[in-house]
């Protein structure tokens, strides 16, 4: 029993591995980089009721609410160089806009607003699998933008495999402690794998 309990935990943490790659181009915990020009953002996809607090980038396993956020990697400190300061000092003059897309129709669209925090968080209730564009625009003051691009997947990866395992392992982990604390189960559970392995 107790080895049976160890293989499930053994594929439980192989599958929250597994689901914290995050799919293309992923950085160090799931999240990706999106450059537009010479600024590079950080794009994270969430899912809490699906995966708690896993990051994926281009590839979301599951439908329903998710939170999308894009946060900018700031290049501030003692060892920025100048021009990577008067970056940093540009982005947070800028506003930033963020669509998404399926086809040529847009799911949704989050009007421009000022990107001084240099974060910003959506949540968009995704109700079909697919392939999707997320759209990503900066303008600066003087009303020049720039903008990126680039393609997400919803709905076709581990998630639904990585729920069943985690189902399995609730389970399982539930039955272990009935057969511990519970003698008349254990010798029960214990005759029944006597009889198996004959």
């Amino acid at each position: 029993m107790l080895k049976f309990m160890l293989s499930l935990w053994t594929v439980f943490f192989s599958a929250v591995a597994l689901a914290d790659g995050g799919g293309g181009g992923s950085t160090v915990g799931g999240g990706c980089r999106v450059f537009i020009e010479d600024f590079a953002l950080i794009f994270s996809a969430y899912q809490p009721q699906l995966t708690g607090d896993a990051r994926f980038c281009t590839e979301i396993p599951g439908l329903g609410s998710t939170n999308l956020v894009i946060d900018y990697e700031t290049q501030e400190g003692s060892t920025a160089q100048k021009e990577r300061i008067d970056l940093d000092r540009r982005i947070k003059e800028m506003t930033i806009e963020v669509e998404v897309k399926k086809g040529d129709q847009s799911i949704f669209k989050r009007p421009a607003e000022s990107f001084k925090k240099g974060s910003i968080e959506s949540v968009i209730n995704f109700q079909e699998a697919g392939n999707y564009v997320v759209e990503v625009k900066l303008t600066d003051p003087s009303g020049k933008t720039i903008e990126s691009h680039f393609p997400i997947e919803v709905g076709k990866g581990e998630g639904a495999l990585r729920n069943l395992i985690i189902a399995a392992v609730v389970i399982g982990a539930a039955v272990y402690l009935i057969y511990l604390s519970s003698a008349g189960f254990r010798t029960r559970v214990d005759s029944l794998l006597g009889r198996i392995k004959k």
